[in-house]
């Protein structure tokens, strides 16, 4: 799966990648910093690889068109927790210099059309850290309402479910 637009493309992350990927992890210190480990390692890039594959996720990374890798987007695109209804979008991180330029709502409607080709999906869930209140406003600026939360997860942060209903297709 490649998603290509105009200004980036999302393609699935391969083991060639996985320097320039924790490079780009280093650039995003300050959101990982939000969470349990503030510093990035290679150790940090392979284990939320395996994640995403342990749950039935396409961990991806996103690049402008000259190919410079500048983030990262993992998703379930069905049968989140079983229900083959719900979709879960686990990552979205760019790298700061990218940031606050629309980039994140354009890479999130071409990864919300790509879930939307199966027509059975109805539901988007996500979680966002509390302590990230641009993101909680990101999420909720685009369609996802908080159904739960605050809550302490089991790494020590504090996050908010979201939800976004999709429209159902005829």
């Amino acid at each position: 799966m490649i998603i290509r637009e105009k200004s980036f493309e999302i393609r699935p992350v391969t083991p060639a990648d996985l320097e320039t990927l924790l490079e780009l992890y280093r650039q995003c210190e300050d959101f990982l910093a939000l969470g349990p480990v503030a510093t990035a390692s290679m150790e940090m890039v392979l284990k939320d690889i395996q994640i995403s594959r342990d749950e039935g996720g396409l961990y991806c990374s996103l690049h402008l068109p000259d190919g410079k890798m500048i983030g990262v987007v993992d998703y379930i695109p069905n049968n989140y927790h079983g229900d083959p209804h719900s979709a879960y979008l686990s990552l979205l991180m760019i790298a700061a210099p990218f940031r606050g330029q629309g980039l994140g709502k354009a890479v999130l409607e071409a990864v919300e059309a790509e879930i939307q080709k199966d027509a059975g999906i109805t539901t988007i869930f996500l979680g966002a850290q509390a302590n990230n209140p641009r993101a909680v406003q990101f999420w909720q600026n685009n369609g996802y309402r908080i159904i739960a939360g605050p809550k302490l997860l089991p790494d020590q942060t504090v996050c908010y479910d979201f939800q976004k209903d999709l429209p159902r297709k005829k």
